[in-house]
């Protein structure tokens, strides 16, 4: 009977895995929605991942954001030989080294094949989602453990915060999901392993050096909450209070790092790239601002409620690191760019302490804190779906494999807002 039954469910498998696949070929938007409904099966994660490298395939550039750069870089180096790659990476940036190799090198290797843009995207794509769907997993298998309306909102949330047509901007937003599948473990778990996950984030984007040495200071500090809290309040009271600080380290490192630290606070590349995102992508620091500030909120609330409690270690472990990292978002802030970018990490991280906190609770009650969150979680999705239009081709949700790559060109939002 048992060898029955796995021969069964080994016949069910292989057909899902076919119809999937032949699915996915004939109409692939279609073959993504089943999987997103169908999410449990294990090949549902995996046209998930195929329908994101789809979107990075079929990739509309946006001239506002780094992608029109990576596009322009993989002309330029198609056009030059093998034996000048070690200067095209040397020559990257304002400095004579550099640690983030990693788009330069897949640039590389792509334009060794070929200069159109669609297929570097596509391996951006990739790359990123990697990162990306092992996130999404490690928050899906605890959302199994209790599938109520609470918990349905921070996991639709979470899967919102940070998409794929975030390789615009590839090598901060794919950094970003690298460090937090790696600190996921290391700050839930205490496990120093992965420490090499997270460093290897330093070679998608060097700022990830900063966080790195925020997550090694807290896995030996370990949960120092009156300090933490207290950094937390200050830096909301204080902001450029740690200003001085960063000169200092930067000019004490020197090198790449002290230059790289010169130009983001350098006031006149502060002054250009405000006026380039009030021009191009204006509304994004608000749905970030609101997201940001009410996760903040909740996540004290919660903490609070938590102080008499009995829980969970790993629950401890994630206020107390989220409690430091509110206070390094908010000191970064005083270099342009640089705080801004990581509250994306903290709200990844805050909606996972939020969803590990639901999971205790209840079905079918109605809870405050949650519902109050409703509001700046859906500003935030809505506005990071309007930034995402401008990347999907509209033909993405057309029937027809690779269909969009011989049609003129339509990015969704200009199908849908012009």
């Amino acid at each position: 009977m048992l060898s029955k039954a796995i021969k069964y469910n080994t016949n069910s498998v292989a057909t899902d895995n076919k119809y999937f696949l032949i699915l996915f070929i004939v109409w692939p938007f279609l073959a993504f929605v089943f999987a997103i409904l169908n999410y449990s099966r294990p090949i549902a994660k995996k046209i998930v991942y195929l329908f994101m490298v789809y979107i990075g395939l079929t990739f509309v550039v946006n001239i506002f954001a780094d992608g029109a750069e990576y596009a322009r870089r993989l002309v330029k180096f198609s056009y030059l030989p093998f034996s000048d790659f070690y200067q095209m990476i040397g020559g990257m940036y304002s400095s004579d080294t550099t640690v983030d190799i990693v788009q330069p090198l897949i640039t590389f290797i792509v334009s060794r094949f070929t200069s159109h843009y669609s297929a570097l995207f596509a391996v951006f794509a990739a790359v990123f989602s990697i990162a990306h769907v092992k996130s999404i997993n490690l928050l899906y298998n605890r959302f199994k453990e209790n599938m109520g309306w609470h918990t349905y909102l921070f996991m639709a949330f979470f899967v919102f915060i940070l998409p794929v047509t975030a390789i615009n901007g590839f090598r901060m937003w794919t950094a970003i999901w690298i460090f937090f599948y790696g600190a996921y473990y290391v700050i839930l778990y205490k496990d120093a392993r992965y420490l090499l996950i997270t460093l290897s984030a330093c070679l998608v984007h060097f700022s990830m050096i900063s966080v790195n040495a925020l997550l090694v200071i807290y896995y030996f500090a370990g949960n120092r909450n009156s300090i933490y809290f207290s950094l937390a309040v200050l830096s909301f009271i204080l902001p450029s209070f740690m200003g001085p600080v960063f000169e200092v380290i930067s000019q004490k490192l020197g090198g790449a790092l002290e230059t790289r630290y010169e130009m983001y606070s350098n006031e006149e590349y502060a002054s250009g790239r405000r006026q380039t995102m009030q021009q191009a992508i204006w509304y994004v620091s608000f749905g970030r601002d609101i997201i940001f500030y009410y996760l903040s909120i909740a996540i004290m609330i919660v903490g609070y409620t938590y102080r008499n409690i009995e829980i969970k270690k790993e629950d401890k472990n994630l206020y107390s690191f989220l409690l430091l990292l509110i206070s390094f978002v908010n000191f970064g802030k005083t270099i342009p760019s640089f705080g801004g970018r990581f509250q994306i990490l903290f709200v990844l991280f805050g909606t996972l302490y939020m969803l590990m906190y639901y999971i205790k609770k209840p079905t079918g009650r109605v809870y405050p804190l949650a519902l109050i969150g409703v509001f700046p979680m859906l500003i935030f999705a809505a506005l990071q779906f309007r930034n995402a239009a401008d990347c999907i081709n509209a033909w993405i949700i057309t029937p027809g494999f690779c269909l969009p790559l011989f049609v003129t060109e339509i990015s969704l939002s200009d199908f849908l807002f012009n």
